[in-house]
């Protein structure tokens, strides 16, 4: 193993994801791949200058865990180089070739990582011909959320660059290392810093079960913690799309605000139980760790209560009160905030979160005269019923979809996606009527049993791969 220069406990934010690779070392669940299509001259030497580059600036991405008598820590080491892995397609069979990028693609994505070898980061360039390639970076989310992954893209595309041009790259000091951020979070916690979050959640949690979209007998079919999925990406028609940016402003609310009510509200339509409790996804890092790779971010539990009877416009107003007061309190670590409540009594069932709805960060990868596409991708694997991931830009918002097989037919997934986009739609057509007079239930009620044809918009380039 490579040199250790500096250790420490793990953080309450990692801790999940460590026990969860300790008894599941082959699981996908926590491996974070981005796939990107550029039509240019690669270059590998480049790529790997910038690959090593990018993870001797940031620790968390040269970081090894391991087991000992005190606990798990974290170690940083001094690694050897790490290669860009080549796949070269260009002598296979163009009728063959789809086919074997998709296999390619699959398997660099799944492949598990070694956490107490490290690094947790890959990279592998897939030739197709001469002047176009696949890339497919990916990092397991105990190094890196979504917005360390936009800073890493930021980074490995001008180091990149810099490399191609034969320049020094226009990149300021390393932000703080994780480990600063952990020893922080450590302290809070010792020091009862986050006291009045953990009676917050305390109160919060009492007697929550998860929400969910209903589902088929299939459910009781559950063995194990991973669960296979299907992953659904859509895109919002671009009317509806500023539909939801138009509300949001005439209404002082978010655009995710909205989206998360429509996903409360369908929710209520299609179960009846008016207390809906999802988890969302928040980051956690103060100023400083703007650009800070790491896992820095937190689940909260979102909890809402909805009555059909009410407008829209109503019901949004309370459910932007209710994620507000979450993100108030989001820096007490998911796991504390249960560990917490198991103390006080709470009876916490393994089901308190069935579905999962959060913002996506947004960024992407730029090289340099070829044009990158990016190409959504997620791991097979899953850890809820249904979770749900939004981009949000000025241009489009999509929706990423990834439903439990044990859970949901593709058709019932299928269903459901275009139901809400339905639901949606006429939420913000008349967002000041009471919903049970709107046909919500009913729309529901079709989705499960709605098959292909009624597949909501894919976002372009999302589709199965075409060979190019």
């Amino acid at each position: 193993m490579s040199p250790l220069t500096d250790e420490l406990a793990i953080g309450p934010l990692q801790e999940d994801m460590w026990l969860f690779w300790s008894r599941h070392r082959t699981s996908s669940v926590y491996t974070m791949p981005e796939v990107f299509f550029y039509d240019g001259a690669f270059d590998v030497a480049a790529a790997e200058f910038a690959l090593n580059a990018t993870i001797q600036r940031h620790e968390a991405l040269r970081t090894v865990f391991r087991q000992t008598d005190a606990g798990v820590v974290q170690a940083v080491q001094d690694p050897d180089p790490v290669p860009v892995e080549v796949l070269d397609l260009r002598d296979s069979p163009e009728e063959a070739r789809s086919e074997q990028l998709q296999a390619a693609i699959d398997t660099v994505s799944a492949r598990p990582f070694d956490l107490s070898a490290g690094p947790p980061i890959r990279l592998a360039a897939i030739r197709v011909s001469a002047d176009r390639t696949w890339l497919v970076l990916v990092v397991h989310q105990i190094a890196c959320d979504g917005e360390s992954m936009v800073v890493v893209l930021e980074e490995f595309g001008e180091l990149y660059r810099s490399a191609r041009r034969g320049t020094p790259p226009d990149l300021g000091p390393a932000a703080p290392g994780y480990g600063a951020f952990v020893r922080e979070q450590l302290a809070a916690l010792a020091d009862g810093g986050l006291d009045e979050e953990t009676e917050f959640w305390r109160e919060r949690l009492a007697g929550m079960s998860g929400s969910t979209l209903p589902g088929t007998e299939r459910a009781a079919e559950r063995d194990s913690a991973v669960l296979g999925t299907v992953m659904l990406p859509t895109m919002l028609p671009s009317e509806l799309s500023d539909a939801v940016q138009a509300f949001a402003r005439r209404t002082s609310a978010t655009p995710f605000a909205v989206l998360l009510c429509a996903m409360d509200i369908m929710i209520v339509a299609a179960t009846g139980d008016g207390d809906v409790t999802l988890g969302t996804v928040t980051s956690v890092r103060p100023p400083r760790f703007a650009r800070t790779v790491g896992m820095l971010t937190n689940m909260v539990v979102q909890r809402s209560r909805i009555d059909l009877s009410r407008s829209f416009a109503a019901v949004l107003a309370e459910v932007s009160l209710d994620l507000m007061d979450s993100i108030d309190y989001q820096d007490l670590p998911f796991t504390q905030a249960i560990a917490g409540l198991r103390e006080a009594g709470g009876g916490l069932g393994s089901a308190l979160i069935r579905t999962t709805f959060s913002a996506g960060a947004v960024g992407g990868l730029t090289l340099d005269e070829g044009s990158v596409s990016d190409v959504v991708t997620a791991a097979a694997e899953g850890l809820y019923d249904l979770s749900a991931v939004c981009e949000i830009t000025p241009a489009h918002i999509a929706v990423d979809w990834k439903f439990a097989l044990c859970t949901y037919s593709q058709e019932a997934a299928q269903g459901y996606c275009a139901a809400y986009q339905e639901i949606l739609a006429v939420l913000l057509d008349q967002p000041e009527a009471a919903m049970d007079s709107l046909g919500l239930t009913g729309i529901a009620a079709r989705a499960a049993a709605t098959g292909p044809e009624r597949t909501p918009e894919a976002v372009p380039g999302h589709s199965p791969l075409a060979e190019n």
